[in-house]
């Protein structure tokens, strides 16, 4: 029976926050809302993805796609895009500029969450869309071999600064793509450009939602 990865919470010595995101969706309803034609991704749902997770993502133009294993952090994980890439950004920098052209992908999600930890609490501030189910995420991602032969695959998932209503909520905004927008985004054909930004949608007060709580690390329930 296949259950859910759950919040990992862990005691810091200092204030520590953690913007992660849910994908817990059923693997039939991930398939339906992308089209997906063929899943080679091993999946579990998860409440809170972290970097250096494995997660699903979502690759190849419409009667093409295919749900695929990843990680969450390009490599070096260390590097600053690695998690979170800005689309000014990436659109500057020749190191993007393969991925960009050809290796966009959709990161499924079905919340965005920030973790504040301050001594033995832990302030979880969750956003959803209000009519909840999936949504996805621009992403770039890269593979590479390893020599016994493995692939290995890792994304970032590309934002813009806070803004709106739940700017307040978290520092970097996925940028969201509906129905159209996911096909152009996914097809290589298609050249990405300076002015994108206006072709993406945010979270926004209109049509996502925020919920907070607070939890006791002690009770924390290890993934």
């Amino acid at each position: 029976m296949m259950t859910k990865r759950r919040w990992r919470l862990r005691r810091s010595l200092k204030p520590e926050v953690r913007e992660v995101f849910a994908l817990t969706s059923s693997l039939d309803e991930i398939r339906d809302r992308f089209e997906i034609v063929k899943i080679t991704a091993e999946y579990e749902p998860q409440e809170a993805v972290e970097p250096t997770d494995p997660v699903p993502i979502i690759v190849g133009r419409r009667r093409e796609r295919r749900l695929v294993d990843a990680r969450w952090g390009l490599f070096p994980f260390w590097a600053k895009d690695s998690v979170h890439a800005d689309l000014h950004g990436v659109l500057d920098k020749p190191i993007f500029e393969r991925l960009v052209r050809k290796q966009r992908c959709i990161v499924p999600g079905t919340a965005l969450a920030t973790l504040r930890e301050d001594g033995r609490l832990c302030h979880i501030v969750r956003m959803m869309p209000k009519e909840g189910g999936l949504f996805g995420m621009a992403g770039l991602y890269e593979e590479f071999v390893n020599g016994s032969g493995k692939l290995h695959r890792a994304f970032t998932i590309v934002t813009t600064d806070s803004r709106g209503g739940h700017g307040d909520v978290r520092s970097r905004m996925p940028l969201l793509l509906g129905d159209a927008e996911a096909e152009e985004w996914l097809n290589p054909d298609r050249k990405v450009s300076s002015a994108w930004p206006g072709f993406f949608d945010v979270p926004d007060e209109a049509r996502w939602i925020v919920h907070t709580d607070v939890r006791r690390l002690e009770r924390a329930v290890q993934a």
